[in-house]
This record gives structure tokens, C-alpha cells and sequence, in this order.
């Protein structure tokens, strides 16, 4: 796909104006999710850019602000302008862009946004019809309403840490091994999928009102949000979800991640019908018969030497081999894929849901969108932005003078 042509705004949201001040993930992830679908997004930077420009990955490892490909996913189908918000001419500036606008967003700090005058009262001031979407660690409100946070924070201070590692897979030691952090933006990324969706729906209220309005999404309870299972845990036993490799969490055996020859599989035979598949696919071992495995009460009871005896079978065998044992036996065996096969997964091809782009002659890798829209399709109109690159065009334009 080459987004070189930008293709003029046509998605279900064409027509609605929405100012981004973002950095990182979670505000910029929010602004991409409308600008993906037709909004005109305007994306604010400062002097020194979005921290992800300097982030990456870059091509050939060689640090580059325009070619973060982190940056570049993020920030396609936006325009972009630098403005110094510190100072009385950014913030002029930024008012010619919000006067018009339908939606703001933005994940900087309190302490920058009451210092720039970007408060969310101030701006419901100026803007009645603004919605004003603010992406904060914790939320403006409460006793944490002015504590600093990252990705990290949040997403340890939101608990899920604790859900890890999770079902297939579980700790054997939990003082050597402690809660985890995947490596992605899982709370930024949830936080600006909250931030996006809440914009949207408060779009649906101003219809009806005619007035705008203040959304506080706090990235602590976005991740908090994902946490059905371990808040009701909780609240039924006081505790949290146990962690280690056991038949409570797992239930009846075997039911765990497995290593192969070349990554993990788990083979979930926990059903009698089950694990007969699964001693005729590995060609009938007399160990499988003996009272040790042979009903379902017994394979649970004995579920580390029964997960070490199975070990010894997927190790000889490739992740691919064991999916297609799976298809000839029906048994519900699966692997895991690594980003690399994920990218070039049939499934993930025909669906688009990671795609190829050119951007400034490089050739590139991008998620897509997660479902499909028959008349309004996704599209890439806009590549990310150079750093200023639409100053003059935006700012220049007189219907955005405020009077």
C-alpha cells in the first residue's frame, strides 16, 4: 500500500476535526483510531517532537526522527504541526486550531496542561462544543490525580502484572519469578483504545445536547478495565488468581504450554475423548495406559510427571507438525506464534490485518485494522508526519482566525 497518494477523507468519520497533543502511545493511538476512519486529525508537537520519533525502531538501527517506525504507525492519517505551547504565540496558535475542532485529545501531564492553560474547564470555557479527552496515569481526580506515570506504572499499579504469566503457561517458583511485563504498550495501547471509543460515544451525546464535554481516562483503570476474572477473584476470595503451575489455575491435566523444536504448543486434552486422540497421535506409548495416566483424576494428580513425559514427545516434533497432527486427530493443539510468523500468516494476509506500506521509499510492516468495513474500509491516507511538516498549511488558513 502506498500512502504517498493520500487519499482524500471518505471514512464514516470524514468531517470531524480532531486537534491531538500527544506523546508516546496512548494519545496519539487514541487520535490514529479516528483519523483511521476519515477524522481530519491535526497532531501538535512540540519543539522537540513526539518522544516516539526518538524511539524506533529505526532502519538499519540508525536513529532517525522521521523513520521511527513507531512514530510512523502511530501518526499516519494525521496532519502535523510544531508549536511551542510554553510560550503566548504557541498557545494563540493552538486556539486558532481548537476553535473549530470537535474533539481534543491529549495524554501530556496536568502540571504541562495547567501551565499551557490546556485545563479542561478552561478549554470548556473557550469551546463549549470541544469534548476534551484527557489521558492521565490515574485520572484527574483522586488523591493520585497528580502523580507522574508511564506505561510501567500503570500497568503495574493496574494489577495485571499479577495475572502473569497466565493460563496455558503459569510459575513454578513465584520468589524467583515475578509478575510480568509483556514487551509492548499494553497500558498505553488499552488506555488510547478506551480514550478513542469514549470520544466517539460522547460525539453521539453532543447531538443530542449541543455541548461538549470533559473525559477523564485514567490508564490505571483501563488496565484495571481488562481484569474481569481477578476482581471478581477478589471480591469472592479475598486473594488473587494463583499463579503457579497447578490443577486449580489449570484445571484437569493436560492442559499447559509444552516446548517443540522450535518455539511452544499447548495441547489442551483434559476430556477423556481428548487425551485418546492424543495417545493414538503419539503412536500409543505404553505409559499412557498405566493407572498413573489412565483416567482423567489420575493425569491431574500426577501432572508433572505427566507434563515432563510429554516434553519428551513435542520436543521431537516442529510447531507446524503438531498443528497438523491436530487437524488429522481433532485435538485442539495450537501454537505460538512469534511476531515473525504472525506477519506472514495466511489468515493475517487475507484479512489485511498487517500490511505493506512505502513510506519515503522504505518499505515497511504495519498492524492493519482489527476488523473489517465493507463500504467504508480503512485506509491509509496520510503517511505520518515530518516533524512541522503542515505548519504553514494549518496555521496559515484564515477560517481557523479566531475572531
Amino acid at each position: 500500500m502506498n500512502v504517498a497518494s493520500q487519499i482524500p477523507a471518505v471514512g464514516p468519520l470524514a468531517g470531524l476535526s480532531v486537534v491531538e497533543l500527544g506523546d508516546g502511545t496512548a494519545g496519539p493511538y487514541a487520535a490514529k483510531l479516528l483519523g483511521d476512519f476519515g477524522a481530519e486529525v491535526i497532531k501538535v508537537e512540540g519543539p522537540d517532537g513526539d518522544s516516539s520519533r526518538r524511539r524506533g525502531p529505526f532502519p538499519d538501527g540508525r536513529p532517525d526522527p522521521e523513520a521511527s517506525g513507531l512514530f510512523l504507525y502511530l501518526n499516519i492519517n494525521k496532519r502535523g504541526v510544531v508549536l511551542d505551547c510554553a510560550s503566548a504565540d504557541g498557545r494563540k496558535a493552538l486556539d486558532r486550531l481548537l476553535a473549530p475542532a470537535d474533539i481534543f485529545v491529549t495524554n501530556l501531564p496536568i502540571e504541562r496542561l495547567r501551565a499551557a492553560g490546556l485545563m479542561p474547564a478552561e478549554l470548556r470555557a473557550r469551546y463549549p462544543r470541544l469534548i476534551v479527552t484527557t489521558i492521565t496515569p490515574f485520572g484527574m481526580k483522586g488523591p493520585w490525580a497528580n502523580r507522574r506515570g508511564d506505561e510501567l506504572v500503570t500497568y503495574a499499579m493496574g494489577g495485571i502484572a499479577y495475572s502473569t504469566p497466565g493460563m496455558p503457561d503459569a510459575a513454578n517458583d513465584l520468589e524467583h519469578e515475578p509478575p510480568l511485563h509483556p514487551s509492548s504498550f499494553t497500558a498505553e495501547t488499552i488506555a488510547g483504545l478506551c480514550a478513542g471509543l469514549a470520544s466517539l460515544t460522547a460525539l453521539l451525546g453532543r447531538a443530542k445536547t449541543q455541548q461538549g464535554c470533559h473525559l477523564d481516562v485514567s490508564q490505571q483503570a483501563a488496565v484495571a478495565s481488562m481484569q474481569h476474572r481477578d476482581v471478581t477473584t477478589y471480591s469472592y476470595w479475598g486473594g488473587t488468581y494463583n499463579r503457579l503451575l497447578n490443577p486449580t489455575t489449570i484445571g484437569r491435566m493436560p492442559n499447559f504450554y509444552l516446548p517443540c523444536k522450535d518455539g511452544y504448543v499447548t495441547i489442551p486434552a483434559p476430556m477423556d475423548v481428548h487425551w485418546e486422540r492424543l495417545v493414538e497421535a503419539m503412536g500409543s506409548p505404553a505409559w499412557a495406559g498405566t493407572p498413573q495416566f489412565a483416567t482423567s483424576p489420575a493425569r491431574t494428580e500426577n501432572w508433572i510427571e505427566l507434563r515432563m513425559r510429554l516434553i519428551d514427545w513435542t520436543m521431537t516434533l516442529s510447531g507446524e507438525e503438531l498443528y497438523g497432527l491436530a487437524n488429522q486427530t481433532q485435538l485442539p493443539i495450537f501454537q505460538f506464534y512469534p511476531v515473525r510468523k504472525l506477519v506472514q500468516c495466511d489468515q493475517v494476509a487475507a484479512r489485511n490485518s498487517v500490511v505493506d506500506i512505502e513510506i519515503g521509499h522504505r518499505r515497511a510492516k504495519m498492524p492493519g485494522a482489527p476488523f473489517t468495513m465493507r463500504a467504508t474500509p480503512w485506509t491509509m491516507r496520510l503517511p505520518a508526519p515530518r516533524l512541522g511538516e503542515h505548519n504553514a498549511m494549518l496555521l496559515d488558513e484564515p477560517e481557523r482566525a479566531v475572531s
